[in-house]
């Protein structure tokens, strides 16, 4: 009897993994049944619960199993159709799609996708580390984020610059704030990039990350925060959200893991820009962007000789949009560091957001929105304690507006200032001079409004 019931395994065990658990393995729910019972509790309900979690245990290891027997899979499988291929084979004998090496196979399996020798994904990674590394320079190097001010200067998406400077919704697509935006920007594409390569060409990909990201500015333009937008994320969610619409589209098991996979790295995104305090409503947008084309433009479609002019164009849009947004970043000139914030009003992003408070504050006076003045007025005394004690009515505000309006007018005479207060003035226009840009050009009062209405509060 006892060579009946050997202890080790079965030869033919080594096929592969079973759900049924061993008879010996459910000794211990009796005993367990059995002393629960004598302290009262139910004997039939507890060895339910048991054996169901029993079974599920099992389960899971046998799923682990299965994961590790695929992972070390000798050969290949087409990602298109799900064929099976020799190890040797390049294109799939089924379909007609490429195959890659058995190591981007393996990558594959484990969830990571490595872009290839020069794909778009890598051309994509070396334009953003370009940028990244003339910022790093321009901001003196070391591992700390750089002065927002210095972002907003290289080409970084700010609401009262857009007006004279649209090429931002480009260049701020290629800058990132600190190594670790830039990480995960950068792991972002190289397991989302080659997915989109293969379904839609190298060239597409590169201008629905460009597009997208565009749009995902213009939408955050309209309802987000103020304040320096920069990061690729919008694009990438741009290119999760085409594998997302064309998987779901797709159905079938292979699109719904290829969608469910794509979902994943959008809730990634969205969590990480929650804890960088970066902006999701750019991620939402360029998210719904890139589902609105995955869903309606099948790969097969798009690669037909009718759309030819179309794929040209996104091409052509995505080639000559980057090179540009790179050209720009790497001819610019910044101020130096020290006169990228003022002390005075705080660090560089609360200067930016009192900056932006005046914008709001002005072209409401200046638009006849008194309540709409008066509301933006209150939220930046909050903000610039130069504002404390002042009665916020329709005379303050004027006085204030119309004090920028001086000091836009000033800016284009300091040739008549000696030099150390020239060089003061001018790097304090600098700073402002987004702030003239969107503020509606009015002619300055040199005396006290008529009717004497408000005196004194009118001097420029």
């Amino acid at each position: 009897m006892s060579e009946a019931t050997p202890p080790s395994p079965k030869p033919d065990d080594s096929k592969g993994p079973t759900n049924e658990p061993a008879k010996d393995d459910d000794a211990w729910i009796e005993k367990v049944v059995n002393v629960a019972g004598n302290l009262g509790f139910n004997k039939t309900r507890l060895r339910w619960k048991l054996i169901r979690w029993q079974a599920n245990r099992t389960k899971a290891a046998n799923l682990r199993a299965q994961q590790q027997l695929h992972i070390a899979y000798a050969h290949k499988t087409c990602r298109e159709c799900g064929a099976v291929q020799d190890k040797e084979e390049a294109v799939c004998t089924a379909c007609g799609a490429k195959l890659g090496s058995r190591g981007l196979q393996v990558l594959g399996r484990l969830g990571i996708l490595m872009p290839v020798g020069i794909s778009m994904s890598t051309l994509i990674a070396i334009g953003i580390l370009i940028a990244y590394a003339r910022v790093w320079v321009a901001a003196g190097g070391g591992f700390s984020s750089p002065p927002v001010m210095l972002l907003l200067e290289f080409g970084g998406r700010w609401p009262p610059a857009m007006a004279d400077e649209p090429w931002r919704l480009v260049t701020s697509v290629f800058l990132h704030a600190g190594l670790w935006h830039l990480a995960f920007n950068l792991l972002a594409i190289a397991t989302i990039g080659p997915r989109i390569e293969e379904l839609y060409g190298r060239t597409t990909t590169l201008g629905l990350f460009v597009v997208t990201g565009v749009l995902a500015n213009l939408g955050a333009l309209q309802v987000g925060r103020l304040a320096v937008g920069i990061g690729a994320s919008g694009g990438l969610m741009g290119l999760i959200g085409v594998a997302v619409g064309y998987g779901h589209r797709a159905g079938r098991g292979r699109g719904h893991a290829l969608r469910d996979d794509m979902l994943k790295w959008s809730a990634y995104t969205i969590l990480f820009g929650f804890a960088v305090g970066a902006d999701n409503w750019a991620h939402l947008f360029g998210l719904l962007a890139g589902v609105a084309f995955g869903f309606a433009v099948r790969p097969a479609t798009w690669k037909r000789r009718m759309v030819i002019p179309a794929r040209i164009l996104l091409g052509a849009i995505g080639i000559v949009g980057s090179i540009g947004a790179i050209a720009i970043i790497l001819t610019r000139t910044p101020s130096p560091i020290e006169e990228t914030s003022d002390p005075a009003l705080g660090p560089a992003l609360e200067l930016t957001e009192v900056m932006n408070g005046y914008t709001t504050v002005c072209t409401a006076f200046y638009g006849n929105d008194l309540p709409g003045a008066i509301a933006a007025a209150k939220q930046l005394a909050a903000q610039d304690v130069g504002l404390d004690g002042y009665q916020l009515d329709a005379a303050a505000i004027e006085a204030m507006c119309d004090g920028l309006q001086q000091m836009r007018v000033t800016c284009g005479t300091t040739a008549q200032m000696d030099a150390q207060a020239r060089e003061q003035y001018e790097a304090l226009c600098k700073l402002y001079a987004p702030v003239f840009r969107a503020l509606p050009v009015r002619a300055p009062k040199p005396t006290a409004p008529p009717g004497g209405a408000g005196s004194g509060e009118g001097k420029p």
